[in-house]
């Protein structure tokens, strides 16, 4: 029922009017076809910092089985100032934990990262440093469209030992983490990077909504200018939900 629930939520969205709210934007991409079904975001092909959004691209480029980090907060670089504790790769992409990838970000070899990247249409990061690899600053940046259509690959490549490991954290961010403004039935990331609109904010919150989780069809990736990414889920929620009664 929340898979159908969600799906008509994206129905009702692609009839929606243009959003008027200056700080926020959306794309909604066909994951199929890879087409544009319905945006309200200027400069969408425009590459722009993302954030915590480029860690499954990260994640695949990284060789071998997925470890378990211990993050200590905020002496470990992560946002969560207590820290998350020892956890799995699973979790640590549920939770968006940073400590967790700039661990597992200082092995990965920047070749690897960059056949990842061209794969699945994006650039790789101007920066070899276990930072940009995470998104951390604003040495990767990506145009929101690339983005959300390197997702869309993404889903499409379920099979793949890895990325099903991957898909098993965004739901889990859906269901219990980072974004669990969205709820169960889909797959989802957040992310928090530096502002670029004129009128700066602190931040720009970004999500990345797949749906229904188990066969995506549409790919919605929301910013909200001055907010972090978990609040940027709910109004990504808001945006799956608008007069679904």
């Amino acid at each position: 029922m929340t898979t159908r629930r969600n799906c008509a939520a994206l129905v009702i969205l692609l009839t929606l009017p243009p959003l008027t709210a200056a700080d926020l934007n959306y794309i909604v991409v066909d994951v199929r076809t890879r087409q544009v079904i319905k945006q309200d975001w200027p400069d969408a092909e425009q590459p722009i910092p993302v954030g915590s959004l480029v860690k499954p691209f990260t994640a695949l480029a990284a060789s071998g089985a997925f470890p378990e980090f211990f993050c200590q907060g905020a002496s470990d670089h992560c946002w969560l100032a207590k820290g998350h504790g020892s956890l799995g790769f699973r979790e640590a992409l549920a939770h968006s934990c940073n400590s967790y990838f700039l661990q597992l970000a200082r092995d990965v070899d920047p070749d690897s990262l960059a056949v990842v990247a061209a794969k699945f249409g994006i650039p790789p990061p101007d920066a070899d440093t276990p930072e940009a690899k995470i998104g951390l600053g604003s040495n990767w940046q990506i145009s929101p469209l690339a983005l959300a259509r390197a997702y869309c690959e993404l889903t499409e490549r379920r099979a793949e030992p890895r990325v099903a490991e991957i898909l098993v954290g965004l739901k889990l961010a859906a269901e219990s983490g980072t974004a669990s403004a969205i709820g169960q039935g889909t797959l989802a990331k957040t992310g928090t990077a530096p502002c670029v609109a004129n009128r700066k904010h602190k931040g720009d919150g970004f999500t990345i909504v797949l749906a229904p989780a188990n066969a995506p069809r549409i790919a919605l990736l929301v910013r909200v200018h001055g907010v972090p990414g978990a609040e940027a889920a709910k109004s990504a929620a808001l945006l799956l939900a608008s007069h679904q009664q």
